[in-house]
This record gives structure tokens, C-alpha cells and sequence, in this order.
């Protein structure tokens, strides 16, 4: 049984709840407690963000700050990244700008990334691109790709080549970017520089094979992914799709493991 003043273990549960997108019962739980701190207030803004619904979270900022929370670092990676995914622009210049004035926080990369992304999902991809080149940090493959992935949804070839070839130069090991850059290039018809995507990807991303070490009685024998080149996989691919079906009758695929909130509140109570 938990008792009131382990907030370590209530802030674990709200923020367990916010992150699994099961927002009311997090909410439930942040009502009934009777302390809370900046951890407490930052899970659940994250779980009100990541639904979208960035004024409800921001109302939890505001009641943060009237309660004399000092928000840290991540609060406000938090409150920035919410108004970045429901596209209050405004908000999140307003918060941003007077961080080191107001909070005491100096902006560190996590915070430019949020706002190159507050600026490019609208389509402000000058704003976001003024971001990076002004900030005082060296921008990271994720920023660069965050900018591509702007400018060619708006259809912004200029600055969407630029970043490309930012992103290029830093030999990201990440596969999905180059997919990223070559779709644009195809897209614009750049053929010779779809090819040279091409190359960097063989050049430098390497995937590894799922792998499943599987218990056979004597030891432990590897299984990798579309691997045909042991003895018996005639005989195992079928056990496994056997045992995939047997699980789907039987309810073991998908199904919810997370006990409710009323629960855990008895369970607490």
C-alpha cells in the first residue's frame, strides 16, 4: 500500500498512465494526491500533449506556476513540445523567449529542437531555419531531418535541399532519413542526387537482423529473422504461425496489461 507522502511512486504511476495515453486516469490520480511537484505537473502535460490537446495542458502550467512550482529543463521541453504538437505558435514563443529572464533556464538543444519543430509544422519554415542557424549548438541529424520533413510538406525545395545537405554531411547511421532525402529528391526530379543518397546508404547504414535466442533443451540456439539456412525450419516455421494463431484465440495478442486506475487507487487508499 502506498502511502501519501511517497511521491516518487505516485509521480511513477501519473506519469505511467499520461504516457500510455490513459489521460483521465492520470488526471484521477494527480486529484487525488496531496503533494505535488514539478514532476507531477510535467508528466501531466506531456500526457495532455502528446493527445493534442495543448490549451488543457498549458492550463496545468499556469496552475503550476500560481502554485510557486519552479518549473526545471524538462517542464519546459514538455510545454514547448505541446504547443509544437497543437500548433500554438504564439504560446510557444511567449514561454520560450523569457526562459532565462523568468525560470532561470538557459535553452539547450532539446529546447531549439522544439521550437525548429513548432516552427515547421505550419509551415514558418524560415523561422525555424533563422532557429537553427542562430542557436548556440551544433544542430543534431534529428533538427536537420525535422527541417527536411517541414519543407517538403510545404513544398519548400530551397530549403529543404539545404538541410538535405546538412544532413547528408553528418553520415547519420539512421535509414529513415536518407528514405526522407531521397523521397524529396525524387519528388523534384533530382535523379543523380537520389543516386548519391543511394550510395550513402549502403556506404553507411547497417541494419542488423532481428535476432530470438530460443531454448531447446540443450542450449540456447539463435534464430534470426527469414533465416532458412538451419536444419528443421521446415518444421519450425509452421510450429511458430501455429502458435501465432493459437495466441490470437486464445486473447494473448494486444491485449492490456495495465490494471485501472480504480485500483491502484484502492490499492493506494
Amino acid at each position: 500500500m502506498l502511502c501519501p507522502d511517497h511521491l516518487l511512486l505516485w509521480n511513477s504511476l501519473v506519469d505511467m498512465y499520461a504516457r500510455s495515453r490513459k489521460v483521465l486516469e492520470a488526471k484521477r490520480l494527480f486529484d487525488s494526491m496531496s503533494r505535488r511537484d514539478e514532476v507531477t505537473y510535467t508528466s501531466l502535460i506531456t500526457g495532455y500533449g502528446i493527445q493534442g490537446e495543448g490549451r488543457e495542458a498549458l492550463k496545468f502550467f499556469d496552475e503550476m506556476k500560481k502554485r510557486h512550482i519552479i518549473p526545471d529543463h524538462v517542464t519546459m521541453v514538455a510545454v514547448l513540445s505541446t504547443c509544437s504538437h497543437s500548433g500554438l505558435v504564439t504560446e510557444g514563443i511567449k514561454l520560450f523567449e523569457p526562459m532565462p529572464s523568468t525560470y532561470g533556464i538557459i535553452p539547450c538543444l532539446e529546447h531549439f529542437a522544439c521550437m525548429v519543430d513548432l516552427f515547421g509544422r505550419p509551415g514558418l519554415l524560415h523561422k525555424a531555419k533563422e532557429m537553427i542557424t542562430r542557436m548556440p549548438y551544433r544542430p543534431s541529424s534529428a533538427m536537420w531531418a525535422t527541417l527536411l520533413g517541414a519543407s517538403h510538406i510545404h513544398g519548400n525545395a530551397e530549403i529543404g535541399e539545404w538541410a538535405a545537405g546538412k544532413l547528408l554531411e553528418m553520415r547519420p547511421g539512421n535509414s529513415g532519413y536518407y528514405v526522407l532525402i531521397a523521397n524529396m529528391y525524387a519528388v523534384a526530379g533530382c535523379w543523380s542526387k537520389l543516386e548519391k543518397v543511394r550510395t550513402y546508404m549502403r556506404d553507411f547504414v547497417r541494419k542488423a537482423l532481428g535476432c530470438a535466442w530460443v531454448d531447446v533443451g540443450s542450449g540456447f540456439f539463435p534464430f534470426l529473422v527469414d533465416d532458412t539456412s538451419k536444419p528443421h525450419m521446415n518444421k519450425l516455421y509452421p510450429l511458430l504461425e501455429g502458435l501465432t494463431e493459437l495466441m490470437k484465440d486464445n486473447e494473448c495478442v494486444g491485449k492490456e496489461y495495465v490494471s485501472s486506475v480504480d485500483d491502484v487507487i484502492e490499492a493506494i487508499g
